[in-house]
C-alpha cells in the first residue's frame, strides 16, 4: 500500500499539471469506489464541479487531496493497488482498463484517471474542506481520525505518544497516532535507530526516541526524493515507478546481509505484520515477553 513517500510524489506530480486547470466533466465507472456524505449523490457532486477550478493539490498522511476553488475536495485513499495517472495522448489507450474506476476531464482536454486492480481504493466526496487544515472537513464525513504528520513532529510531542506498553512497531504503524507510515519505512526507521520493533514504546529512553524520530524523518525524506518505493503496483502520477527500492536497509532484505555489521536479516511477525530486523543491530533485551500484538 502506498505511504506517506508514494502519494507525496503523486501529489508533487499532480500539482504540476493539473493545478489550475477547470474540469470540464467527470465519469464513474465504478461507483463503489465512492464514500462519504454524498456518496448516493454522486452524480450532482460532480456536476456541481464542473467549470470549477483546482485550487491545490495537497495531501494529508496517505491520503491525496484534490481541493477546488468552491471547496469541494476529492480526497484518495489509493489501498492497496490505486494509482492516480495522467496519461499522455499516446498512453491513453493503454492506461485506460476494466480496472479504471473514475476519469476527471478537464478543459484543456487534460485526464487525471483513476485505475485500481484490487479495488480496495476509494475517493470521498467532501464539501467545506480547508486544504490548510483537512481534519475537521475529513471526520466530519466519516473518515478516520489522523494523527500528526511525523515530518512535521516535534520530539516532545514525539515523547508523549510513547507512554505505552505496545511494541513500538505497532504504535508507529497506528495512524491514530502518528500518520503515514507504513510496513516499510517503519522497518527502515527502526533498522536505522537501532530499536528492536517489538520492544514496549514506553521502554525507549529519551534519546531512542530522538534517535528514532531523527531516523524517520531522514528516511521519509530520502524516499521521497527517490520517488517512493516500487515493489509491485505503486507508479506516480506519470506512470514512473519508485527508486528506493534499491536503498532498502531493511524491509524484504531477510537472510541478506545487514549493511551495518553483516549479520543475515531476520524476518519477524510483530503486531501481526511481516517485520524485518538486523537481530544484532536491534537487540531484544533478555526481558521483553514475547510480542502478542495486542494494544495498550
Amino acid at each position: 500500500m502506498p505511504e506517506l513517500p508514494e502519494v507525496e510524489n503523486i501529489a508533487l506530480g499532480l500539482r504540476e499539471i493539473v493545478l489550475g486547470k477547470r474540469v470540464a466533466r467527470v465519469s464513474v465507472r465504478e461507483p463503489v469506489v465512492i464514500q462519504g456524505p454524498y456518496q448516493r449523490k454522486w452524480r450532482r457532486f460532480f456536476d456541481d464541479l464542473s467549470g470549477q477550478r483546482v485550487d491545490r493539490v495537497t495531501r494529508r498522511a496517505k491520503r491525496l487531496i484534490l481541493s477546488f476553488e468552491s471547496k469541494a475536495a476529492l480526497v484518495v485513499q489509493l489501498g492497496m493497488t490505486g494509482k492516480m495517472l495522467l496519461p499522455a495522448p499516446d498512453q491513453r489507450a493503454t492506461l485506460l482498463s476494466k480496472h479504471t474506476r473514475m476519469i476527471a476531464s478537464f478543459q484543456d482536454g487534460t485526464e487525471l484517471i483513476f485505475v485500481d486492480v484490487r479495488r480496495f481504493g476509494r475517493i470521498w466526496l467532501l464539501r467545506d474542506l480547508d486544504p490548510d487544515n483537512p481534519d475537521p472537513a475529513m471526520e466530519a464525513g466519516g473518515m478516520t481520525k489522523l494523527g500528526p504528520e511525523p515530518l512535521s513532529t516535534s520530539a516532545k510531542v514525539f515523547a508523549t505518544m510513547l507512554g505505552t506498553a505496545r511494541p513500538i512497531k505497532a504504535l508507529l504503524l497506528d495512524q491514530t497516532r502518528i500518520a503515514g507510515l507504513g510496513n516499510i519505512y517503519v522497518d527502515e526507521s527502526l533498522w536505522a535507530a537501532r530499536i528492536h520493533p517489538a520492544r514496549p514504546a514506553n521502554s525507549l529512553t529519551h534519546e531512542e526516541a530522538a534517535q528514532l524520530l531523527r531516523q524517520i524523518k531522514s528516511v521519509l525524506r530520502r524516499a521521497i526524493r527517490a520517488g517512493g518505493t516500487t515493489f509491485s503496483d505503486y507508479r506516480n502520477a506519470y506512470g514512473d515507478m519508485g527508486r528506493f527500492r534499491a536503498r532498502l536497509k531493511a524491509y524484504q532484505r531477510q537472510g541478506q546481509p545487514c549493511h551495518r555489521c553483516g549479520t543475515p536479516l531476520e524476518r519477524l511477525v510483530i503486531a501481526g505484520r511481516g517485520t524485518h530486523i538486523c537481530p544484532r543491530c536491534q537487540h531484544r533485551t533478555p526481558d521483553m515477553a514475547q510480542d502478542t500484538g495486542r494494544g495498550e
